[in-house]
């Protein structure tokens, strides 16, 4: 690594966040780590994004400044476009609109110079609302996983981790707690462009299988919880469910998964098809999609399948057929 370069590049991809962005470039600058190069890209924002940007830009040399011509429409492209473009040994991808504790750098890179085998650390986070208020810390988000592991500061390879866990849960559910080493990423590659929602789930996942893990039990990380989430749009398109089977079949790539999360995946995902199936106009392809995906991953699919049918569609009167068809086409139907 030339020691001419910073050794931690400090990521910040912005759409839309001019509200939050001078907080998150505040809690950069002011980490007691300071070894560090600092990439804003912003993605087209509609707002006042980039008079904000400027401002900072133009007070400290540290800051780089890309500004998209058009929107990608990809939060994962901008990953991609910054892992080519950032110097450091380490990458820190700090999202707009959360925030950080001053010393999470300096934690975290402590744990990475520590240990080459580590490709990963990340810290415990609390999720805080629109006004800073903490909402809860996520402490309690590993409960049902392992009662003790998150409780304490760990080290672990990281298969294990997402053979145990991620055909279940992103057992890294927020970005800007993460600061991974840049040649982990090179060996494994960039983030998957095809997924809209859950694309950092398919990549914690692929580096966590060629590398060592560490956590921090500390909470060192605010992430932002939005009210109006921009994923609800994907929920009713089908979207984010055609990518969670996606996922997965990614997972099953790291070895046998833990059967019993996985079969807890499979129910939750198959309550959320028929749910969807009834209540929401999903295209056929993307219903076909999720076909393919479940059966590759349930080896009691079709038993599931026609038991899910009968539970949606024709158990309590039909109600299931009914809203999906219309009580006039049923009557007709059943009138014939």
């Amino acid at each position: 690594m030339n020691k001419n370069f910073p050794k931690v590049s400090v990521v910040i991809p912005n759409y839309n966040h001019e509200r939050y962005l001078p907080q998150r470039i505040e809690s950069v600058l002011q980490q007691t780590y300071q070894d560090i190069e600092i990439l804003l890209l912003d993605d087209c924002s509609p707002d006042s994004s980039r008079v904000v940007i400027e401002k900072y830009a133009a007070q400290d040399s540290r800051i780089h400044v890309v500004f998209n011509e058009h929107n990608s429409g990809s939060t994962f492209k901008q990953w991609n476009k910054a892992f080519a473009l950032v110097r450091g040994q380490y990458i820190w991808i700090a999202e707009s609109d959360d925030y950080a504790d001053p010393s999470f750098l300096e934690t975290l890179v402590h744990q990475l110079d520590k240990d080459s085998s580590i490709g990963l650390a990340y810290s415990n986070s609390a999720t805080v609302d629109e006004n800073n208020e903490e909402v809860n810390e996520l402490r309690d988000f590993y409960l049902e996983l392992d009662p003790e592991l998150w409780k304490q500061d760990f080290v672990i390879d990281g298969r294990t981790l997402v053979t145990n866990f991620m055909s279940y849960r992103n057992i890294v559910p927020n970005a800007s707690a993460v600061v991974i080493r840049k040649s982990a990423i090179d060996k494994v590659g960039k983030a998957n462009e095809k997924f809209k929602v859950n694309g950092d789930w398919v990549f914690w996942a692929s580096l966590m299988a060629d590398t060592k893990v560490a956590f921090i039990s500390k909470k060192l990380n605010y992430f932002r919880f939005h009210l109006n989430n921009a994923r609800t749009k994907t929920l009713v398109k089908g979207i984010a469910l055609s990518e969670m089977t996606s996922v997965l079949v990614e997972m099953q790539q790291y070895g046998k998964p833990n059967q019993v999360f996985l079969d807890k995946m499979i129910a939750v995902l198959n309550e959320m098809w028929f749910s969807a199936m009834v209540l929401n106009k999903i295209p056929i392809r993307t219903h076909i999609k999720i076909f393919n995906n479940m059966k590759k991953v349930n080896n009691r699919f079709n038993n599931d399948f026609f038991m899910n049918i009968k539970k949606y569609f024709i158990d309590n009167k039909l109600s299931g057929l009914r809203i999906l068809l219309g009580d006039g086409l049923i009557y007709r139907l059943f009138k014939k």
